[in-house]
């Protein structure tokens, strides 16, 4: 019984340590190239059609840019995500980087009391079979002891909306 108390004390120990998160998602797309595939992610309407956890997105009140056409570098957008009404969460995304194959959102506050420091970078490439690879990569630092307990469920969203949700929203807009 001792030995599992002490067990218990080091790996909470050292999940207090560990506040950092990286978390990486894949898949591979047919039948279009790499600007379009750029295009559409930059587009912030189009958030809700392929992440099953984000609901809208809007213009954040610190800068009066359109959520229906490409983000550019300097552009800010408000993600509504969670369960609202009961859970509404929120991020609001500045592009800081947008160049061929590559799309990197940075969020330095997060949202409050759960992460900060969050990011979400899309590389994206052009194979020969005529396909896309992209990798989504969303980085964050915990703000929030439970936070690790939601690990499997983000994952499992960044899962879906590549490899499922973002090909069947493509094939609408070709």
């Amino acid at each position: 019984m001792a030995s599992q108390t002490i067990i218990l004390i080091l790996l909470y120990t050292l999940l207090q340590y560990i506040n950092a998160f990286q978390l990486t998602s894949s898949s591979k797309i047919s039948n279009i190239n790499t600007q379009k595939l750029q295009e559409f992610l930059a587009t912030p309407t189009n958030w809700p059609n392929i992440v099953l956890s984000s609901h809208s997105v809007k213009c954040p009140s610190t800068k009066n840019n359109r959520v229906d056409v490409p983000l550019q570098v300097g552009d800010y957008v408000e993600e509504v995500f969670g369960l609202p009404p009961l859970l509404p969460l929120s991020v609001i995304w500045k592009c800081v980087e947008s160049r061929d194959g590559y799309l990197e959102f940075y969020s330095e506050k997060g949202v409050p009391n759960l992460a900060n420091e969050c990011k979400m970078i899309f590389n994206i490439q052009q194979h020969k079979d005529d396909s896309v690879v992209v990798d989504l990569t969303m980085e964050f630092e915990q703000k929030n002891p439970v936070i690790p307990l939601a690990i499997p469920l983000l994952s499992l969203d960044n899962n879906l909306a590549l490899n499922l949700l973002l090909p069947r929203a493509i094939r609408g807009v070709r």
